[in-house]
C-alpha cells in the first residue's frame, strides 16, 4: 500500500542516505519543534538542552548520548532534550575536533609506551581543553536562548487556548 510505483536503484538509495532528498533543514526543523513541544517545565528542557550541548564537546566519541542521558538523569532534567541537544552539538564539535587534530597534531616517530603518553599530552590534550572551553560558552548560550524559546512557545500556546 505504502510502496513506491518505481522502486529505487541502488545509487538513488544511497545518495538519499547520505544526503536526504528534504535536506538537512528538515531534520533540524522537526527535532527543534520536538523540542519545544516537550510537556515539561522550561528549565528541564533547557538545561537538558545544554547538558547534551557540552557532553558532544567531550572527546568521549561513540558515548556522548549515554554519558548525556546518566548526567540529565541524575540532575532529574529533561532527558530527550539532552539527546537533542547532544544531536545539534555534533554537527558543530566533530568539525572543530577534527580540524584541531589535523593542523595542531604532529607526527610521533618515536616507539614505545611512554612516548605515546607523551604524544597524548602535546597535541590532544590543548585540543580538548579549549573545545571544552568553547563548548561551555556555546551550551551556557543555548540555555538562555532555549529557555526563552520555550516561554514563548508556552505563553503563546497558553493565550491561544
Amino acid at each position: 500500500m505504502f510502496k513506491r510505483k518505481n522502486s529505487l536503484n541502488i545509487y538513488s538509495k544511497l545518495r538519499i542516505y547520505f544526503w536526504p532528498q528534504k535536506g538537512f533543514l528538515r531534520n533540524f526543523s522537526y527535532y527543534w519543534k520536538r523540542l519545544i513541544r516537550i510537556p515539561d517545565t522550561s528549565f528541564s528542557i533547557s538545561m537538558g538542552f545544554s547538558i547534551g550541548f557540552f557532553i558532544a564537546f567531550t572527546p568521549f566519541f561513540g558515548l556522548h548520548f549515554i554519558i548525556s542521558g546518566i548526567i540529565s538523569w541524575l540532575l532529574k532534567v529533561n532527558i530527550f532534550s539532552s539527546i537533542i541537544g547532544n544531536f545539534f552539538a555534533s554537527f558543530i564539535s566533530y568539525p572543530l575536533m577534527a580540524f584541531g587534530m589535523f593542523f595542531i597534531s604532529n607526527k610521533n616517530n618515536s616507539e614505545g609506551w611512554f612516548n605515546y603518553f607523551v604524544y597524548f599530552a602535546k597535541t590532544a590534550l590543548p585540543i580538548f581543553s579549549g573545545i571544552l572551553i568553547i563548548g561551555f560558552v556555546l551550551s551556557f548560550i543555548c540555555y538562555f536562548l532555549v529557555n526563552y524559546v520555550i516561554e514563548v512557545f508556552k505563553n503563546k500556546l497558553i493565550r491561544g487556548k
